[in-house]
């Protein structure tokens, strides 16, 4: 896969952004909440899935949710337990990780690409989790991991990717829904107008057939 072939989003640097990914490309595919109200019902979800599947086995490692939890409590000073990674990962401000990219796609029954650019092609940095290993265009969600070394805004961070191929399938039913849409109001109005004479006729019809009753009495 080419860079070229995606549209590539950028989103708020402010710690949800893995979330702030997700929702944008959910938006893009018809959901109707704001983007910031999506991600923090992400965060949720993913968060209660986490505790909720702390013995999950992991397909292809062999280890728990909680085995890679307190592994990555094993490298961060600041959390103590399970516990306290899943109350940390609800806070708004918390980055989410691989742990948490395998519980959105469980949720989502949806590969999750991450990649990152190398010479104007995709490669893989080892992040993200494939619930099946065909890949799927129109299904899987793919983001961008921007690898930059500094602390600036929308540097290191994950980004939304959207391929283009669906995009432009997309923009092609929403155009056809609204000529079917366009075409069934034209029809409704033409059947209203054609009504009326009719039902002005029938209402002459039995004017004249009342005078003539009239007259002969």
């Amino acid at each position: 896969m080419k860079y070229e072939d995606f549209i590539h989003m950028s989103v708020a640097g402010d710690g949800s952004c893995f979330f702030h990914s997700l929702s944008q490309i959910l938006i893009l595919e018809g959901n109707p909440l704001p983007r910031t109200t999506l991600s923090n019902k992400l965060r949720k979800q993913c968060v209660d899935w986490l505790e909720d599947n702390l013995e999950y086995r992991i397909k292809g490692i062999g280890l728990t949710i909680k085995d890679e939890i307190e592994e990555e409590i094993r490298t961060n000073d600041k959390l103590k337990s399970v516990d306290a990674y899943l109350n940390y990962m609800r806070k708004r401000t918390s980055y989410a990780g691989q742990i948490e990219i395998y519980a959105m796609a469980h949720l989502f029954n949806r590969n999750i690409r991450v990649y990152i650019r190398n010479k104007g092609k995709f490669s893989n940095v080892g992040l993200g989790y494939q619930i099946n290993n065909k890949m799927d265009l129109m299904k899987d969600i793919f983001i961008y991991h921007n690898m930059g070394t500094t602390l600036s805004p929308g540097l290191h961070h994950f980004e939304p990717l959207y391929p283009k191929v669906k995009a432009r399938k997309e923009s092609l039913k929403k155009k056809e829904k609204e000529t079917k849409k366009r075409t069934s109001k034209k029809k409704k109005s033409t059947q209203k107008r054609s009504r009326k004479p009719l039902k002005e006729k029938r209402t002459k019809r039995k004017k004249r057939q009342r005078e003539r009753k009239t007259r002969r009495k």
